[in-house]
């Protein structure tokens, strides 16, 4: 009789409430897997909406610019060493330059004075041979024993024949002329450097223009694994 009547009042008794905690986490979890979130964060403002193009020709016109483009007109570090750099590289240049034109005059004029040698018009060969053989007939004795024929005609015409007065102002000559030929292998050097500074200052501003670019982040939320749900990233730049 108490069995029947404990049971009858067990089928009675009303069923246990869902907690609200467990059926906000249930609804935010299903919420969640049906939604993505794509965030674009906006990039500092010293590298935004850049163009890689631009930034490689500013650079070809002054190394740097580039640069100091990219970082919205502010010289930073690498902007100020490659500016600084192209300075320098034209200095010398011009130093060079100007310190070699001296030369030039002043063996010129040494071996009209000294070697009693017609030079004007004369190319780069007369003063390398000029600086070699100390008379037009020593150079002339010289191709005879060498047989080098081709080049013995060379000095047959008395614009192209020349003889140092001493040895003294020979030796002047030859220091002069190499210190200038000296010079004009640096001017070469610089040239090449100042082209070099160029693109490479364009290169790399171009590569960070390039990354200026937004960068999209892609987040979801995975269905639970293992009681733990999966948060998965997607970035791409």
């Amino acid at each position: 009789m108490r069995a029947a009547s404990l049971q009858r009042h067990t089928s009675h008794e009303p069923a246990p409430r869902v907690r609200p905690l467990r059926l906000f986490v249930f609804s935010a979890l299903l919420l969640a897997l049906s939604l993505s979130v794509t965030a674009q964060p906006v990039p500092p403002k010293t590298e935004a909406h850049r163009s890689a193009g631009k930034a490689f020709g500013l650079s070809l016109l002054l190394p740097g610019l580039g640069h100091r483009y990219v970082h919205q007109n502010q010289w930073s570090g690498w902007a100020k060493t490659y500016a600084a750099a192209d300075g320098a590289l034209w200095l010398s240049l011009i130093g060079g330059e100007w310190r070699r034109d001296h030369l030039v005059q002043s063996y010129t004029t040494l071996a009209r004075g000294s070697a009693m040698a017609s030079v004007a018009g004369k190319d780069r060969t007369f003063f390398l041979t000029l600086a070699s053989f100390e008379s037009s007939d020593v150079y002339l004795e010289t191709m005879l024993r060498n047989r080098a024929w081709d080049r013995i005609d060379y000095v047959d015409d008395p614009d192209f024949q020349w003889e140092w007065q001493s040895d003294a102002a020979f030796n002047r000559y030859r220091d002069l002329r190499d210190d200038a030929e000296s010079l004009r292998r640096r001017r070469s050097i610089l040239i090449a450097s100042l082209v070099a500074n160029r693109l490479i200052s364009g290169a790399i501003a171009a590569r960070s223009a390039g990354r200026s670019r937004r960068t999209q982040v892609t987040a979801s939320l995975s269905p639970p694994i293992d009681a733990a749900p999966v948060l998965s990233l997607n970035v791409r730049f």
